[in-house]
């Protein structure tokens, strides 16, 4: 991740607690001689009783659940523990428990009410809070305006009517158990959620990532080098002409790039930009040579560079400045105008 979301208090985070009582406290005590109803808390009921086909699949689970050892009940409420415990999964200091690991109705019965949560269910009245709500309050905390994803794309603000999709980070077809946790909920682009992340996991074969709310996240830093060969043309560089690097932890880096294809998407970018911001500089220094000032080539880039500190992550200066930062050592490209 570029960048992280400030993580806020809000009542959205009521409906996990929600599942979380329904999952540990009803369904894992089930019992021949008592009904779903025994065990469910005040505030659950209300939603329980709110709408028949909840209740209908909810005290189907619980007659399939009666069946269950004390093992697999400690299971079930032991991987619902792990799987939330989402940035702890992202660091690899806890690994997740698999669905096939648990008893059969998890997948088969669990899981498709679980995702219908939230599908359905946050944006009830019988909910606390909704997504658009959170989302506001999410983005006037953080103030981010582009996806702290990427980078690439502006994202809708506080200001608006709508609202970026939320990323199941962890998959809610495999982490089921946090499909309404939104600590595993982030607000991205769509080119990052629905393009390229999709389903991908980014625990899957040990890998590890960013947390999407870490406190303690640095910026990514993006590094360009441009490889020299006898055809390069820097008008029109080539996609393998291109090498990108990030600052920060590699393993986390590759996470992120498997995630969201974020090597090959900057590489393009940097290929649409780069004939105009050669043209930019090119101007820059015809200028300064027709009204005879003494700025040098170097002088020149590094007020550019400078200039694109500011808002760094607005219209994509985060890359356009490690471009120039890279130009500055190539001077050479300035043969390809004339004067």
């Amino acid at each position: 991740m570029l960048r992280t979301y400030k993580s806020i208090n809000h009542p959205i985070f009521k409906l996990h607690e929600h599942l979380e009582h329904l999952v540990c406290q009803v369904w894992c005590n089930a019992t021949n001689h008592t009904s779903c109803s025994d065990f469910l808390s005040e505030e659950f009921e209300i939603i329980y009783n709110e709408y028949s086909w909840l209740k209908k699949r909810i005290d189907s689970i619980y007659k399939k659940c009666k069946t269950l050892n004390n093992d697999e009940r400690a299971k079930i409420r032991e991987a619902f523990n792990i799987n939330n415990r989402i940035e702890e999964l992202c660091e690899g200091t806890l690994s997740p428990i698999e669905l096939d690991d648990l008893p059969k109705v998890v997948k088969n019965d669990m899981k498709p009410l679980l995702i219908k949560f939230y599908d359905y269910l946050i944006d009830r009245a019988a909910v606390p809070g909704d997504k658009l709500d959170y989302y506001n309050k999410l983005i006037s905390t953080t103030k981010h305006k582009t996806c702290p994803c990427c980078g690439l794309a502006r994202i809708e603000s506080a200001e608006t009517h709508y609202r970026e999709d939320n990323d199941h980070y962890l998959p809610k077809a495999e982490y089921p158990f946090a499909s309404v946790n939104f600590k595993n909920l982030v607000p991205l682009c769509d080119k990052c959620n629905k393009k390229c992340k999709g389903s991908k996991n980014p625990c899957k074969n040990g890998r590890i990532s960013y947390y999407p709310f870490n406190k303690t996240h640095v910026p990514i830093e993006v590094f360009i080098s441009i490889n020299n060969n006898d055809s390069l043309d820097y008008l029109n560089l080539k996609k393998e002409e291109i090498e990108i690097s990030f600052s920060g932890n590699p393993d986390k880096n590759s996470t992120w790039d498997f995630l969201f294809e974020i090597k090959r998407r900057y590489n393009e970018e940097i290929r649409n930009f780069s004939k105009s911001e050669l043209r930019v500089i090119s101007n820059r220094m015809f200028r300064h040579q027709k009204r005879k000032q003494e700025f040098t080539y170097e002088q020149i880039l590094n007020d550019s560079i400078e200039d694109y500190e500011f808002d760094i992550f607005e219209e994509r200066k985060f890359l356009k400045k490690s471009f120039l930062e890279t130009i500055k050592l190539k001077p050479e490209w300035m043969a390809v105008y004339q004067y």
